[in-house]
């Protein structure tokens, strides 16, 4: 798993971007947080997550925000 924080979130059209401690951008859409609702993410969240690489750019996966 990767740590990072959520750099943006667009709770309009349910995705955002984790900024990664390499300084990388990862798409995710809200539903890959797990046991988190839209209203509960904010920016600056520290989180971990899987980053996969779509072909597109990385995306984010099993995202668990960090207690």
């Amino acid at each position: 798993m990767t740590s990072g924080r959520i750099k943006c979130f667009f709770h309009a059209k349910g995705y955002g971007y984790i900024e990664d401690f390499d300084g990388r951008e990862v798409y995710f859409h809200y539903t890959s947080i797990e046991g988190a609702r839209e209203v509960d993410i904010t920016d600056g969240l520290n989180v971990y997550f899987d980053a996969i690489n779509t072909g597109m750019g990385l995306e984010a996966h099993r995202v668990t925000i960090s207690k």
